[in-house]
């Protein structure tokens, strides 16, 4: 018989925490200081509206934009993503696009878990860069892109990130195994599942990452 996969609960306070926790760690602002901030949809939507306040409180009141992206992951021998919602970027064009310059772009995603939408979500916003880069008129200045997760499973990863990113610009709130981890937006009963994430906490120990660039 198949064993279960263990459930871990995490509650709104515990998701606030451990967000707040991961910025002050890994001297976020200092090394980073993001000027975008990009959600994946949906479970980086929360992670990136708590991140925005604290780096808000951070950066002495200043307030951060945050885009949305849609990513739709269809699980095949070719793990294919197609977009379902993407940032309006042609600049000659279209009032409302984003302009990539001189940006230090923050990615948020609630996990990491096979890296897939991840390093598609990075590849197709470096192809951005580089059609605004060449369209460019004016004085170019490069961005800088970065991830933040509030777990990264330590599982075999199918996507990679450029080592750029990992070697300086990937934030993460915690190292957990395989589990599966609820969130509290997927609660029905948001009681019950507060109490669970209470419970849970006591009886597990949870590896912070190590930040070998502090």
């Amino acid at each position: 018989m198949a064993s279960k996969t263990k459930k871990v609960y995490v509650s709104y306070n515990q998701l606030h925490d451990i967000i707040q926790q991961t910025v002050r760690r890994t001297k976020l602002c200092e090394k980073f200081s993001p000027t975008l901030l990009i959600a994946i949809s949906a479970g980086g939507f929360l992670p990136a509206r708590i991140l925005r306040n604290i780096l808000k409180g951070e950066l002495g009141g200043k307030s951060l934009p945050i885009q949305t992206i849609g990513l739709c992951l269809y699980e095949s021998e070719r793990n294919e993503i197609y977009k379902t919602q993407w940032i309006a970027t042609d600049l000659v064009n279209d009032p409302l696009a984003v302009s990539f310059s001189g940006q230090r772009i923050l990615i948020i995603d609630e996990v990491d878990e096979t890296r897939t939408t991840l390093s598609y979500a990075v590849s197709e916003l470096e192809k951005d860069i580089a059609k605004q880069r060449a369209a460019s008129s004016q004085e170019w200045v490069e961005p800088k892109l970065g991830v933040f997760v509030v777990h990264n499973k330590s599982v075999p990863k199918l996507g990679k990130l450029p080592d750029g990113i990992m070697a300086d610009s990937y934030f993460c709130g915690e190292n957990v195994g395989g589990e599966w981890i609820v969130y509290p937006w997927d609660a029905l009963d948001i009681d019950e599942h507060t109490r669970l994430a209470a419970s849970g906490m006591k009886a597990r120990e949870l590896t912070l990452p190590s930040d070998e660039n502090d």
